[in-house]
């Protein structure tokens, strides 16, 4: 750090917390349990090893991709100490989309447990957990370099490439100083902290929140590969977790398990998920089973450096369908099709302004701007604000469907559907209309997951919608499947539904 003890980057924020908690727990995987001070000697041994050895310079991008573990905690954290960025990468990426992320951050040095092809890339060097791991036990002293600050490229992330080639933001030191103040406001973070880390650690809520808050906190993360409700909830258990963060469908696995009372939760003060809408009867389970957690929706996407907005725990149940209210220092607009403001309660698209947006996307220059209005980012998600400034989405702007010249909504549907008994999981998309209803231009296809035990069919949540919906917005056609397709982050991928 430098002599005016200002903090303007994630290697001064670390330096910062080894000073002050060097006996603090920083990281719990499994067995192994390390302090700040004990985890600063391995991920300095490898700075050192990143600098001297492999020749990586300040700004140089270094792959990441691992499925969580330490070695990833380890290898995010020596990167910053040793000046570069870091380039999270998806290990379940298919083969074109993780070369495709590899070959454009143009990074020589990568990270991995399962490496990912790197044909046409830059990479020179990489690196499995055991060279990771030899080049920590080195014992060497943190390498006196300029590291990352201010407007400095700290981290790339890519989008889900659930369409087309994955976007790579680009994320400063100051972006993600901005963001942690955020994730630390919203849901009340503190010293004392112990924190699951139930998604993927290559995801923007890790890169850009957790990690970087725990260290400016100096409060504890749980790292686990674990991706099933049972087994996060045996670790939360034993390594006394606080807070757990991940998807909705991690928590409906948690709310269905069988035998509750033999997941002992009583540290558990918070459960922060993000992705999609938590269906209100997964709510009022956890909520009966385990009454002394709060629950917290939160909103935010890569391009706008992560959390935007959060729903307070009171409103968890009767607004299960809202992302929430806005956060402090995040400006946002629900823009018509002229560009001006729409009334509260009319939906319209969900705009950022520019403060709130990384800079670009890396290696695509000009792609972002193409979606600003001015200042201000069109993210492509249609949403309405409600006169308590309450933030309700109506899915993507792709995702509205035109029935006979009427607009649907598939999150109006979506939310319909979630009420009905029977029903553990549910996605509307258009489809086009033919035959006989050709003139209606699109149908209404819901594809629906049943609960354990359910035998509801067609016809009943037909019916039930028609309760609930106008007549124009009622399913036309719906399909049974055993799950929904989702990515890596529990996003349905609406384009195999059709």
């Amino acid at each position: 750090m430098s002599q005016d003890c200002a903090v303007a980057g994630l290697a001064d924020i670390w330096s910062e917390c080894v000073r002050r908690f060097p006996n603090k727990t920083a990281a719990i995987a499994g067995e192994e349990v390390l302090t700040y001070s004990q985890a600063h000697a391995l991920a300095g041994s490898l700075a050192s090893e990143l600098v001297g050895r492999l020749g990586l310079v300040r700004g140089g991008r270094v792959c990441i991709c691992m499925r969580n573990s330490l070695e990833f905690y380890l290898a995010y954290w020596a990167t910053h100490l040793a000046g570069g960025v870091v380039c999270g990468v998806s290990p379940r990426l298919g083969p074109r989309e993780s070369g495709y992320v590899v070959r454009t951050s143009g990074a020589k040095i990568l990270f991995s447990d399962a490496a990912p092809p790197c044909e046409g890339s830059a990479i020179e060097h990489i690196l499995g957990v055991e060279e990771l791991r030899a080049f920590c036990g080195r014992k060497a002293a943190v390498p006196d370099v300029a590291v990352g600050r201010g407007e400095d490229l700290a981290v790339l992330a890519h989008t889900s490439g659930t369409t087309g080639e994955p976007k790579i933001s680009e994320v400063t030191h100051r972006d993600l100083l901005f963001n942690l103040r955020t994730a630390i406001l919203a849901h009340s973070l503190r010293h004392e902290d112990v924190i699951v880390v139930g998604g993927p650690m290559f995801h923007c809520t890790p890169l850009y929140s957790l990690m970087p808050s725990a260290a400016y906190l100096g409060a504890s993360l749980v790292i686990t590969p674990e991706t099933s409700a049972a087994a996060q909830a045996r670790v939360a258990a034993d390594s006394h977790a606080t807070v757990w963060f991940g998807v909705p469908t991690l928590f409906h696995q948690l709310a269905a398990a069988a035998e509750p009372e033999k997941l002992d939760l009583a540290c558990l003060r918070l459960i922060a998920y993000a992705g999609s809408p938590m269906r209100p009867e997964t709510i009022r389970r956890l909520s009966e089973r385990w009454p002394h957690l709060a629950l917290h929706n939160f909103f935010g996407l890569t391009e706008t450096i992560s959390m935007t907005h959060v729903l307070p725990a009171g409103d968890a149940l009767e607004r299960a369908d809202s992302v929430g209210k806005v956060l402090p220092e995040v400006f946002v607009r629900i823009m018509g099709e002229g560009g001006a403001e729409v009334k509260r309660g009319d939906v319209g698209e969900l705009c950022f302004h520019r403060r709130n947006v990384i800079r670009a996307y890396w290696g695509r220059p000009g792609l972002l701007e193409e979606s600003f209005d001015g200042d201000w980012f069109r993210t492509g998600d249609l949403a309405r604000e409600d006169e308590d400034g309450y933030l309700y989405l109506q899915g993507r702007s792709k995702d509205m469907i035109i029935v006979s010249g009427e607009n649907v909504y598939a999150a109006e549907v979506e939310g319909a559907i979630a009420r009905c008994r029977g029903v553990a999981d549910v996605a509307v998309v258009g489809i086009p209309a033919t035959g006989v209803r050709a003139s209606l231009g699109e149908l209404v296809k819901a594809v629906v997951v049943r609960s354990a035990g359910s035998e509801i069919g067609e016809l009943d949540v037909k019916r039930f919608c028609s309760r609930e919906l106008a007549s124009y917005k009622v399913p036309h056609v719906v399909e049974f499947r055993d799950e929904l397709p989702c990515n890596v982050t529990g996003k349905v991928l609406k384009e195999k539904l059709k």
